[in-house]
């Protein structure tokens, strides 16, 4: 199987080639990277692409749509409640979608959190493509355009990521790849939601209103990112950047 990526070098996103060697056919995931190399990458490795399948809404994973829609002579696949504000989205696909080639299948899985509609895609034996939901070491925002809510993200990475295989490789939205058992037993924030590390109760103010900051860590980019308890009690995902700590 051919797994192969082009990286991003400003904001590291990924995108992926997902294709059988023998049959040469296969999937573009996310076109945030320069369109251009990715039409490189898929020629290079000679398959044909059915389809470009494109995680979330955000610029960073959509840029190349119109491009390589054009070049590679496919459809945009998207989830419907990503698919009008996807470009160039023609398709709509939902948890539990197959696509299926002669030795493997690619199924869509739904992690809400980070977007209302995103989606990532599992194929078994292989490999789970998680976009802006999980990377290595630190976890998708809850605070961009279309997310939803911190219980989401949670329950996506808990249940929906971390519920397969241990050894299951993870290929991210953003970043290095990672594995299954690798987050389960050092992801910060996965291990203060499993109960294995305590949070924290610094102190710091988001926007102006006064926070705990529960979880402090690095973020891909190698900045950070944190969770912090709102004062209506509810908890956040938000950029490190976005985090004025206070001292008391």
């Amino acid at each position: 199987m051919i797994i192969d990526h082009v990286q991003h070098a400003g904001h590291l996103v990924n995108s992926w080639l997902i294709a059988g060697r023998e049959e040469a056919r296969g999937l573009v995931v996310d076109t945030g990277a320069d369109a251009r190399e990715i039409l490189a990458m898929v020629r290079r490795h000679n398959v044909r692409i059915v389809g470009i399948v494109c995680t979330h809404r955000h610029f960073d994973h959509t840029a190349g749509n119109d491009y390589l829609a054009r070049n590679l002579g496919c459809p945009v696949y998207a989830h419907p409640l990503e698919r009008p504000h996807v470009p160039g989205a023609t398709e709509d696909v939902e948890d539990g979608h197959e696509f299926t080639f002669s030795t493997w299948t690619a199924r869509v899985i739904h992690l809400p959190g980070h977007t209302a509609g995103q989606i990532g895609l599992y194929v078994e034996g292989r490999g789970v493509w998680t976009a802006d939901t999980l990377f290595k070491g630190s976890v998708g925002g809850t605070v961009g355009t279309g997310h939803t809510t911190f219980d989401d993200l949670r329950k996506s990475i808990l249940d929906r990521i971390l519920g397969l295989p241990p050894e299951t490789t993870i290929y991210p939205g953003h970043g290095e790849t990672t594995t299954v058992q690798a987050e389960a037993e050092r992801n910060p924030f996965v291990r203060v939601w499993s109960g294995l590390d305590e949070p924290g109760t610094r102190p710091g103010r988001v926007q102006g209103r006064r926070v705990t900051v529960e979880i402090w860590a690095r973020d891909y980019d190698g900045g950070h990112k944190a969770q912090v308890l709102m004062p209506d009690g509810s908890r956040e995902i938000v950029p490190g950047s976005r985090v004025q700590r206070v001292t008391l």
